[in-house]
Order: C-alpha cells, then structure tokens, then sequence
C-alpha cells in the first residue's frame, strides 16, 4: 500500500532570523544538524512562541519522527521532546497507527527514498517521493503486538536519552567548581 496512505508528510518552516523577538526562546528547533539516535534531544537552536507563531512548523509532540529532506538526505530521528523543524526536514504523522511504527516504516523506506533523491545544487526528496514509495500493511493484530514490544523498549531509550543529558549538564556545571576548588568532595 501506499506509505502516505498511513503516514501524513508534514513540513516546517524557519522564522524570520533578522526578528530577535522569534529567537533564543525555549522550543527546540529541529534542523538537519539535530539528527540524534535514535532521539533528538537537543537542538542548536530554540525559537520562541511568538517564533512558533509565525513561521511554517508546528509543535510537534514527542515521538514524531524526523527525516531530512535536503543536502543529506534520510537521517532520521525522533522527537525526545515536542520540537518545531525547519524546511529541510519533514516530519512523519499519523493517526492510523502509533508513532514507534511510524519510525519502523521510515527505517524500511529510507534505501529507497534516498535513491528517488535528486536536485540541482544538493540532493531532496519531496512528497511525492513518499507518494510513491510502497509499506506493508500490517493487520491490527500484529500492530497490537509489535508494539507492544517495541514501544516500551523505545519508551526507556528516550527517557535514558533525556537521564544522559542531564547528567551531562550537571558533571558539565560541577567539573569547574570540583577543578577550581570553589566546591569541595
């Protein structure tokens, strides 16, 4: 069956980057510089509200599944945390099945796509590189099953993704003052 028969392609959108008032705000910003694995966590750059606002993304919730769409084309990634993206990614929606399987489809469907790519200045794949491209359906039974393995596996990776984040945060804010001498052992 067709993969946009189950999947949505969404696109995104970047701000305007001369409008200081859309910038350094607290959303992550997913670019394809972001790509994490299996889940982007941190992003080089965070919009505002008032940004969110006023570009093409939505917030996507956690889970979505990420895949760059121009230059390097097919890294994927899920949202550890609700994101927005910019215009070189697509995000892959669904409310047919759960987003674990949407990321199991884009895993099986990257080879090909990145075949379809092609462009003047760099590499792309577009919607209608999805519209083309063919998944397997699953029955309602076997989705009930693998998901019932695999979500819980990928539920714990992202809540150790995020653990490892901040434990980095924290040896990164405390090493200086253990070094300094400012905080003692």
């Amino acid at each position: 069956m067709p993969f946009t028969s189950i999947i949505s392609i969404a696109s995104g959108g970047t701000p305007r980057t001369s409008e200081s008032s859309f910038w350094n705000g607290s959303i992550p910003f997913f670019t394809p510089k972001d790509v994490g694995f299996p889940f982007a966590l941190n992003t080089e750059k965070y919009i505002t509200n008032e940004g969110l606002n006023n570009c093409n993304s939505k917030l996507y919730p956690t889970n979505t599944t990420f895949i760059t769409a121009r230059g390097t084309v097919g890294k994927l990634s899920l949202a550890a945390i609700p994101m927005a993206m910019n215009q070189s990614c697509f995000a892959l929606i669904s409310e047919k099945i759960n987003p674990t399987l949407i990321y199991m489809y884009a895993i099986k469907a990257v080879d090909s796509l990145k075949k379809k790519s092609n462009g003047a200045v760099f590499d792309a794949i577009t919607i209608k590189d999805f519209e083309t491209e063919r998944v397997n359906k699953l029955s309602d039974e076997e989705i009930k099953s693998l998901s019932s393995v695999i979500e819980p596996i990928y539920n714990q990776i992202r809540l150790n993704t995020i653990e490892n984040n901040r434990l980095s945060d924290l040896r990164d804010s405390l090493l200086p003052k253990l070094m300094s001498g400012d905080l003692g052992v």
